[in-house]
């Protein structure tokens, strides 16, 4: 069997330090590291040079201590493949030099739910960047082959960066029938909420996002979605479907006063596809009588497929060239966080 190589392939690469931004410590803080340990992939992975990683809620998620991660962070990511383990199947050598996105949810293949299809709830799953697997922000990352998604050929870096969040989008829009219902309802004006507007839309022209930043209304605007700032909005219990994108409790809340009796509240993004054993507990108001009393039905949305995500990008089914706020280079990655948490942002980037 041919050895495929396993060191970086850039002219001086090996000459330069690695660097990483790891979440680390007793409290856990994030920290760059200048000479981080470059990562060897297992049979089966690839090692990818990143030249785009969209910081996402889920990485701040972490970084606030809601989940019991530790390691380096970023999950979303365009990489070039560098190279491949040896023992990683017949084909796998031809990932080498391709241009991919992938899914940040590494599954065992084996357990029950991996067999009955269920393998984005694996029992086993490590999440790149968020639990137990190093993540993309970083000079270089494992991932497996399984995983990665070939980039078209002509679509632009930003553009590509949105696949898994695109994807997410797309798998939510999917829990429940949008057409013909007469009231839907996105809480939430960042990227996902955006995002989600522009494919729901097109499903049910009622689609509204309900807001707090102004500023991004003018989104709305360009792509032809009603919108109205949250403040503005009555508590009438007159939605058929209600998607809460911010992942804050008092949202949730908010959502039981809006959502019709049966109606459903779809719960997006949060701390991202973690298993309930890496979150931490933190306290919660939420109305449960209202939940009960009103006989809502409450489902949760946390991944989708990067696959699907460049599907829709390359077909121009979402607009997403507007939704880079600013961008940062990887010495900067703690600046990019505290950029990231703005409210104003919409989505930073780290670059090389």
């Amino acid at each position: 069997m041919p050895v495929t190589r396993l060191m970086p392939s850039r002219p001086g690469a090996a000459a330069v330090p690695a660097r990483a931004l790891r979440l680390m410590g007793t409290p856990r803080k994030p920290v760059l590291e200048a000479a981080a340990k470059v990562p060897t992939p297992a049979p089966g992975e690839a090692l990818i040079r990143p030249v785009r990683v969209s910081i996402t809620d889920a990485d701040l998620a972490a970084v606030a201590g809601q989940s019991a991660f530790e390691g380096t962070l970023g999950s979303d990511f365009v990489g070039v493949v560098e190279s491949v383990h040896p023992v990683s199947g017949p084909g796998a050598e031809a990932w080498v030099g391709k241009r991919v996105v992938g899914s940040p949810i590494i599954s065992c293949g084996s357990c029950d739910l991996c067999r009955r299809g269920l393998a984005p709830h694996c029992q086993q799953r490590r999440v790149l960047g968020l639990w137990k697997h190093d993540g993309c922000l970083a000079d270089s990352f494992t991932l497996p082959v399984a995983n990665l998604v070939e980039v078209p050929k002509g679509m632009d870096d930003d553009i590509a960066s949105f696949a898994g969040l695109v994807g997410a989008c797309v798998h939510a829009s999917r829990l429940t029938r949008l057409e013909g219902k007469t009231f839907v309802s996105i809480l939430g004006d960042g990227a996902y909420a955006l995002v989600a507007a522009q494919l729901m839309a097109k499903l049910n022209a009622s689609t509204r996002v309900l807001g707090q930043h102004t500023a991004k209304f003018s989104l709305c605007e360009r792509w032809g979605i009603r919108h109205r700032h949250i403040s503005e909005v009555g508590r009438r219990h007159d939605q058929d479907v209600v998607f809460e994108t911010s992942g804050e409790a008092s949202m949730l809340e908010f959502a039981t006063h809006l959502c019709r009796p049966r109606g459903k509240i779809i719960l997006c993004g949060g701390a991202g596809p973690v298993p309930m054993e890496a979150l931490s507990q933190h306290a919660r108001s939420i109305d449960l009588a209202a939940i009960a009393t009103q006989e809502i039905e409450i489902l949760g949305a946390s991944s989708g497929s990067p696959r699907e995500g460049l599907e829709k990008l390359a077909s121009r089914g979402v607009d997403v060239s507007v939704l880079v706020s600013r961008r940062v280079k990887l010495a900067e990655g703690l600046r990019a966080l505290t950029l990231a948490k703005d409210a104003e942002s919409l989505r930073v980037v780290v670059e090389p």
